[in-house]
């Protein structure tokens, strides 16, 4: 079988497309019999596949150029002939003859259904494009039952062929029951993308109230790139009366996370929504305790291996991590039912389900 794998979030994004859209070429070149092709926009990456075909930006200085996705990408997947052509970043594929097998994955619907979180830019593509290209494929993969549920309550047509896979943890976060720390360092965590959906000004609050009702002295390790609409929390920090206990790290790279992650008293995610959530499943393999939020899709990925709270009350999350931080046997307890949780999810049993929608299709 020959596939084409739309690729460009290897180039362009460090986050969870970008991940997932690695691991998923990845495995599915491990599997025999078919031939994988991947649609990349640029040449130079440390990250190479098999088969990469580099189709460039004609445009300069816009993200998504309209040329390139609906004429010089459709051009280049005609002349490799596939059977199917896999878009991993929902936008898309455009412009193919139907007797190509389209497959459109849906990590989350945000910008549909949230779409005071997102740019006007991006909202409006959305909204504009995702039903026709939702119409056309011919399968629909998401990551989650809940991304599934909220799939086919605003796109009823979508029911019927939509189907949910679940990703796989990193390998590189993979750690084994023996090889975790047990001895947790005074420092909580947490980890994404500076943006409102992450929902970072309860976790300062929380983090107050935690260090007024607590006679601990634990430090806040916060990760991640700055988004859009960040500025509050810049100033939330700099305002922060323990700001000189939080580490705000910016991006890091996996050796410094995996470290991080297996290293921490607790990993927090106070996120409002997700439609998987990677962090969480890289935590819960590095073997640290998880603290995170009882919304969308976040209890399928922790199970009954993490403590939630609601993420709109800081003073429930503030509570959480003062019963985490007063009992080390409830710290080590989580640790181990992390390890055994994560290991439900991996890329190798992800690629053998997808190959299996992949040989119906055909």
């Amino acid at each position: 079988m020959r596939i084409v794998i739309i690729a460009d979030s290897i180039d362009t994004q460090n986050a969870g497309i970008h991940v997932y859209t690695r691991n998923m070429i990845k495995f599915l070149e491990k599997l025999s019999g078919h031939e994988i092709f991947c649609i990349r926009l640029k040449n130079g990456s440390d990250i190479r596949f098999k088969n990469d075909v580099f189709v460039p930006g004609i445009i300069p200085f816009i993200k998504k150029d309209p040329f390139r996705i609906f004429f010089s990408i459709p051009h280049a997947i005609q002349k490799l002939i596939p059977d199917i052509v896999i878009e991993p970043a929902h936008f898309g594929p455009f412009n193919l003859p139907r007797k190509i097998k389209r497959i459109t994955i849906i990590h989350d619907l945000t910008p549909i259904m949230f779409p005071h979180w997102h740019n006007k830019y991006s909202r409006i593509l959305q909204k504009i494009f995702l039903p026709s290209i939702l119409k056309r494929a011919s399968l629909v993969i998401t990551n989650s039952n809940n991304t599934t549920k909220d799939l086919i309550e605003e796109y009823p047509d979508t029911k019927g062929k939509s189907f949910r896979i679940y990703p796989g943890v990193d390998p590189f976060f993979r750690l084994s029951e023996s090889d975790f720390c047990e001895q947790k360092e005074p420092f909580f965590l947490t980890i994404g993308t500076i943006e409102p959906r992450k929902n970072l000004i309860t976790l300062l609050k929380a983090y107050q109230q935690f260090r007024e009702n607590s006679n601990l002295n634990y430090k806040l390790v916060i990760c991640g790139g700055k988004g859009w609409k960040s500025d509050i929390f810049y100033r939330e920090l700099e305002e922060h009366p323990y700001r000189k206990d939080i580490d705000f790290k910016g991006y890091v790279d996996k050796k410094v996370l995996k470290r991080l992650y297996s290293s921490t008293t607790a990993f927090i995610y106070p996120s409002l929504y997700e439609g998987f959530g990677f962090p969480v499943l890289e935590a819960l393999s590095c073997g640290a305790p998880c603290i995170i939020s009882n919304t969308s899709s976040l209890p399928e990925v922790g199970g009954q291996t993490a403590i939630y709270f609601d993420p709109q009350k800081p003073e429930d999350l503030a509570s959480r991590l003062i019963e985490l931080t007063s009992s080390n046997k409830l710290v080590n307890d989580l640790s181990l039912k992390g390890l055994r949780q994560s290991a439900r999810f991996s890329w190798e049993n992800f690629a053998r389900e997808l190959e299996m929608f992949l040989l119906e299709l055909k």
